[in-house]
């Protein structure tokens, strides 16, 4: 190497070493933050996506871009946020769907505690059972009584085998000891659409989902899955009280980062969020949706909530034969 090459080399390698610690200094953010959701857009977590995005971002500073990233259950979405790099600029809303599909699948390419940073808790709501507006079923009574009549000749949809809609569907269908085919779809909101064009029956979705179709008269829910009556449509019954001795399956969705995710960037998410929520605008919009709030105290209870939720929904997987049924 002649002197001048050598020079050269040296030049950058210094000035590298200079630019490698500046880099790195940089605060954070300072470019666009890739929001992940693993379900359809219009479903009841990339309503809350889009919500987040708007509020978080004038808070950072740069804004959130929501990607949808719909398929097997949120399998897909979800993977996708494991693999990113823990730097703060891959964040996701996931849904307890997340906790759910341990159970259903044999091979899950990741935990869904040990391989994610759990921020905070912001919405959830229970699933609803739905029918066409148009349907002969005025009670979920009827609509047991028409699949005891004829096992399995009714069809009914969902977001994909593992999803919540799936496992309310099941639960239901195990307890009343009926059948129905299951027809599962990319994402919560063609649980709607299939209904409406008459390709299946009834669906489980999540309220949140089935808030809009149900003001416009499009649909007909006949029961809620939670322990007490929905804020939003006081007059549908539970399932306790629509079909003793009933369940209960509620859902929530939360922001999540990738696994060894700095503690402080994870703080200042949870404290970003924890503003906006006392702020009001958030839980607004969530509401405007029958979504319902959900708060934790700290990253590491959000936490907490994701490891309970994950053995709960073992139990009942269990119970009602589903486990390790997909692959």
């Amino acid at each position: 190497m002649n002197r001048r090459s050598w020079l050269a080399t040296a030049s950058a390698a210094a000035l590298s070493s200079i630019w490698t610690p500046l880099r790195a200094a940089a605060p954070f953010p300072n470019r666009p933050i890739r929001l992940i959701v693993p379900f359809m857009a219009g479903s009841a977590p990339d309503n809350i996506a889009r919500a987040l995005s708007a509020e978080l971002g004038a808070r950072l500073g740069q804004p959130l871009v929501v990607e949808n990233m719909p398929g097997a259950g949120g399998i897909i979405g979800a993977n996708a946020l494991k693999r990113a790099a823990p730097d703060g600029y891959t964040l996701g809303i996931l849904a307890n769907t997340h906790v759910i599909n341990v159970h259903m699948y044999r091979n899950m390419p990741y935990d869904p505690a040990r391989d994610f940073t759990s921020i905070a808790a912001i919405s959830g709501g229970p699933t609803a059972l739905v029918v066409p507006v148009d349907a002969p079923y005025k009670t979920a009574g009827d609509l047991i009584a028409a699949m005891k009549h004829a096992p399995g000749k009714l069809n009914y949809g969902s977001g994909g085998k593992g999803s919540i809609a799936h496992l309310a569907v099941e639960a239901m269908l195990h307890q009343t000891g009926t059948q129905a085919v299951h027809i599962p779809y990319k994402g919560a909101t063609e649980i709607i659409t299939s209904m409406l064009s008459g390709q299946t029956q009834f669906g489980m979705p999540v309220l949140g989902t089935a808030s809009q179709y149900l003001r416009n008269g499009q649909i007909r829910a006949l029961a809620v899955s939670s322990a007490e009556r929905s804020t939003f449509f006081p007059a549908l019954p539970t399932f306790t009280e629509a079909l003793p001795p009933g369940f209960v399956i509620d859902n929530w969705s939360g922001l999540f980062a990738p696994a060894h995710f700095p503690a402080d960037l994870t703080q200042r998410l949870f404290a970003a969020v924890t503003e906006m929520q006392a702020a009001g605008r958030l839980d607004a919009q969530i509401k405007a949706s029958a979504g319902e709030l959900r708060r934790s105290a700290s990253p590491a209870q959000f936490n907490g909530i994701v490891v309970a939720d994950t053995a709960r929904y073992g139990q009942l997987i269990r119970a009602i034969g589903m486990s390790g049924d997909l692959g």
